[in-house]
């Protein structure tokens, strides 16, 4: 299929995805990027945030938490310690871990321990920001 993107995203216990697509877009740490077929070498770490992809004109997301991307001869390959589609994400359990990670920070004073409540904050954040972004893409496709 010409024109098109291996895209595979990869977490320690699964292929979270693995399919042609069109175009990858993601937020590194230094900055968004959009990839394209043909694309030059690449390897960036991302942030904690959505990772888009279009497929057949239709947009789809994921929930990345952090890892790297490596981008190679029309190949997209996202590691990432833990990585969740949109229809994966269970909205409820993540707007009980972003007020679970609120109020722990609120109440600690170590160093490390308001770190790890900011990093579990940031992935319920990244969680919710993709079923929003899901549920606004129906929404449109409904229209």
């Amino acid at each position: 299929m010409p024109g098109t993107l291996n895209l595979k995203i990869i977490t320690p216990e699964r292929v979270v995805l693995e399919q042609k697509v069109d175009e990858v877009s993601a937020r590194a740490i230094d900055g968004e990027l959009s990839i394209l077929p043909n694309h030059q070498p690449l390897i960036t770490a991302l942030a904690v945030d959505v990772l888009r992809f279009k497929s057949e004109g239709v947009e789809h997301i994921a929930a990345v938490i952090g890892g790297l991307m490596e981008v190679g001869e029309n190949q997209v390959t996202v590691l990432s310690d833990v990585a969740e589609l949109d229809t994966e994400i269970d909205e409820a359990r993540a707007h009980d871990a972003k007020a679970k990670a609120e109020a722990e920070k609120t109440q600690k004073t170590d160093k490390l321990d308001i770190y790890l409540s900011e990093m579990a904050m940031s992935r319920a954040i990244a969680r919710l920001k993709a079923a929003e972004l899901s549920r606004q893409r129906r929404r449109r496709n409904q229209l």
